[in-house]
């Protein structure tokens, strides 16, 4: 079996579920979302891993970002209490609720759904500031643009193999980082579509896996925000850690013992 194939057949193994079974659920989510949101409502995006063309199964299913209107809770708190009020509402709502750092995850029996809040910078760009619950502070990003960014790049089989790997490691590498790493930096030379999609996979783990000039250290930078610094995502160590990870993949000689 050639090593396309075999990659082929694990992203067919962690295909992202259908989520149909589920459209009642789904819709309901919305339908409390906007009635949270109330005034303030602008919309709900399609937001992560399935507008991407990256999803998996073994992260999270679907991801929605809640859009406000620019002015929404500007004198009551501002944005960390626009997260709170979601997160208590929700709480409220559902039996399985918990925070992250900019989303607030729902999980139902075998889905699990990102809910991110965020508040739009104006009204004619994508352009939306978001919690960062772990810092205490706001970021600016376009969700729309990464979606266009990493849906158009030619490298989605790429990105969901390293996916499949994070998450078959239990590693910390957030998508974004993960996403942008890729397209940007390490496969920035090559062309998407031109050879095999496992021969570019095999080239990250062997740059991952590097004890010079390891992309890992590379400054990655949020397109839509110059000031948002996806590199500054995890630290060091867990850098190391990937690192780590890396040099066990690489050295070894069948697919199989990579991702299963």
């Amino acid at each position: 079996m050639t090593a396309d194939l075999y990659l082929s057949q694990i992203l067919k193994k962690y295909e992202a579920r259908d989520v149909l079974a589920y459209s009642s659920a789904i819709s309901t989510l919305k339908n409390y979302l906007r009635t949270w949101a109330g005034n303030c409502y602008s919309n709900i995006l399609d937001s992560g891993s399935r507008a991407k063309g990256t999803a998996i199964t073994l992260a999270s299913d679907v991801d929605f970002l809640v859009s406000l209107t620019g002015r929404c809770n500007e004198n009551n708190g501002g944005l960390k209490s626009i997260y709170e009020s979601l997160y208590d509402r929700l709480n409220q709502l559902y039996t399985n609720v918990r925070k992250q750092n900019v989303s607030i995850r729902v999980s139902f029996p075998k889905l699990e759904i990102d809910v991110t809040p965020a508040r739009k910078q104006d009204d004619y760009t994508g352009d939306h500031w978001i919690y960062l619950s772990k810092s205490d502070a706001r970021q600016q990003t376009n969700i729309e643009k990464h979606i266009d960014d990493i849906s158009q790049s030619g490298f989605t089989n790429e990105i969901k193999i390293l996916k499949i790997w994070r998450e078959l490691n239990h590693i910390e590498f957030p998508s974004i980082y993960l996403e942008y790493l890729i397209i940007d930096n390490i496969l920035s030379q090559r062309l998407a579509g031109y050879g095999s999609f496992a021969s570019n996979a095999w080239y990250i783990f062997n740059e991952l896996a590097r004890d010079t000039n390891n992309p890992i250290f590379a400054r990655v930078v949020d397109p839509a925000n110059s000031n948002n610094i996806l590199s500054d995502l995890i630290t060091t160590n867990e850098k190391n850690t990937i690192i780590s990870k890396a040099k066990v993949a690489a050295s070894q000689s069948y697919w199989e013992d990579i991702v299963w």
